[in-house]
């Protein structure tokens, strides 16, 4: 699908920022630094955070979600935290801690392989400041892969 462009005034594009910038601070307690921010990653709201985070911003601001996926987006809690992960986290930190030990007794002269924790299998995309501000102006959901925003001028009126 080619991405869409619309033309959005100024003063619409700021209000959706700023209101949407100051959604995503107070839920996170993180400082949403540009349209990047990635809301698992870089906000640090894995699992139930972030679905949480999710179905308040759609209510809060009467957003249709119809065609979201969540799954394609965030890992749920059960794949992040669940019992299966867990265990894996628990027998890996028990090699992984003595093999550091060594490394750090020997300051890093020895190397050991050490094993690597659990990662659920999934690809996700997360989602960013920027997909949320277009899904906030659109009304519906929509990312930024979708649709590009330009400026309306005020060129276009004669």
């Amino acid at each position: 699908m080619d991405r869409q462009i619309k033309q959005v005034e100024f003063t619409k594009l700021r209000h959706a920022y700023q209101t949407v910038k100051a959604f995503l601070v107070e839920a996170s307690f993180v400082d949403v630094e540009n349209l990047k921010t990635r809301v698992a990653e870089d906000l640090g709201m894995y699992g139930d955070d972030n679905y949480e985070l999710l179905v308040k911003f759609v209510d809060k601001f009467e957003l249709d979600h119809k065609g979201f996926d969540y799954s394609k987006h965030f890992h749920s809690e059960g794949e992040l935290f669940g019992s299966g992960a867990a265990l894996i986290n628990l027998l890996a930190l028990s090699i992984w801690l003595p093999l550091k030990t060594i490394e750090l007794l020997t300051f890093n002269k020895v190397k050991l392989p050490k094993p690597s924790f659990y990662q659920p299998n999934s690809d996700v995309s997360d989602m960013t400041f920027k997909d949320l501000l277009t899904w906030y102006i659109e009304g519906k959901y929509a990312t930024e892969k979708d649709i590009k925003y330009e400026i309306k001028t005020s060129h276009n009126k004669v």
